[in-house]
């Protein structure tokens, strides 16, 4: 039988790990399909505009800035399945006297693009900590490239930034000060994203894709010497890990945060829609849950094939 074609793009090199086992292990074959994948890193209105005029079917990313597209212009974006909840960029760079999040009061902290998610996540955390932006602390603008940003803080032009595990560990050899802040739950990461014209016209596609991802994030979570031997020959250089130790905490961390039921938790969809009010503060009383549609993952649920995956032990590759 002939595999039908499915076309996803990712928005940021993170979230490649899982489509790759997806593919490399065999399981989208598994489930009758097979995927075209491209990138679309820094490039949010393409890949808002590209599903809308099908030049592809799945975007993984895409989080908080559709539900302004949703909410005023009715655009049928929709997301279908969320590998984790977590805020993964929750380690701090602290400057001299900054011991605790509370520190940063009356403070100067530093992040990439203002309206970008990274920076988004960093308002928020804030803001629920008693911190406002402009009240009494500063979210400054600065250098893209966390290491940057972190050498900035060292030398005292700001008093923090915030960014990966990954990151922080590299900071943290060049002498920074890191302190690991409390998880908060967010809509990151691999989010499967797509419209519902798609979705409504090819449900074979979208009940093979989630199989295959369930299947893939099985597999992840179950045999981390075959995850790490997969992602050393296909991701090694989309994640620029510069040592094996690198990929190994990546590992743990996100082994951790995956969940095996891909749905996303109220409280990050609650979340994450703070960081959409932010940027767009009319679409206040759009009902996030809108964006969601998980009937396809519960019927995958509901017959228990995801329950049956981890009741029979670590999975085999389907190829």
């Amino acid at each position: 039988m002939a595999k039908k074609k499915i076309r996803i793009f990712y928005r940021a090199p993170s979230h490649v790990p899982v489509w790759k086992i997806m593919q490399e292990a065999g399981f989208m074959e598994k489930h009758g399909l097979e995927m075209e994948m491209g990138s679309l890193v820094d490039k949010r209105t393409r890949a808002t505009e590209g599903l809308l005029t099908g030049d592809f079917d799945v975007v993984s990313g895409n989080h908080h800035s559709l539900y302004a597209r949703r909410a005023l212009k009715g655009d049928p974006f929709v997301h279908i399945a969320q590998a984790a909840s977590e805020w993964n960029q929750r380690w701090m760079i602290a400057g001299k006297g900054v011991n605790s999040v509370a520190d940063l009061k009356g403070k100067r902290v530093v992040m990439d693009r203002l309206d970008a998610h990274m920076a988004l996540n960093v308002w928020l955390f804030l803001t629920k900590n008693g911190l406002i932006d402009g009240q009494n602390v500063s979210l400054v603008e600065g250098d893209r490239k966390p290491l940057e940003r972190a050498r900035h803080v060292m030398a005292g032009a700001f008093d923090a930034t915030f960014m990966g595990r990954t990151e922080a560990e590299r900071a943290k050899k060049l002498g920074a000060n890191v302190i690991e802040m409390p998880r908060m739950p967010m809509i990151e990461g691999l989010t499967a994203t797509t419209t519902t014209t798609f979705v409504n016209s090819h449900p074979e596609e979208v009940d093979g894709l989630l199989k295959a991802m369930v299947d893939a994030i099985h597999f992840f979570k179950t045999r981390k010497k075959d995850t790490i031997d997969l992602l050393n020959r296909t991701c090694r250089n989309i994640l620029k890990f510069q040592s094996d130790e690198e990929l190994d905490e990546f590992y743990d961390e996100r082994s951790k945060e995956m969940q095996a039921k891909p749905y996303p938790s109220i409280d990050a969809i609650q979340n994450v829609f703070q960081l959409g009010v932010k940027c767009v503060p009319e679409i206040k009383d759009f009902n996030p849950l809108i964006m969601w549609d998980m009937h396809y993952l519960r019927a995958i649920d509901d017959s228990g094939y995801i329950d049956n995956l981890y009741k029979s032990g670590p999975v085999a590759n389907a190829a």
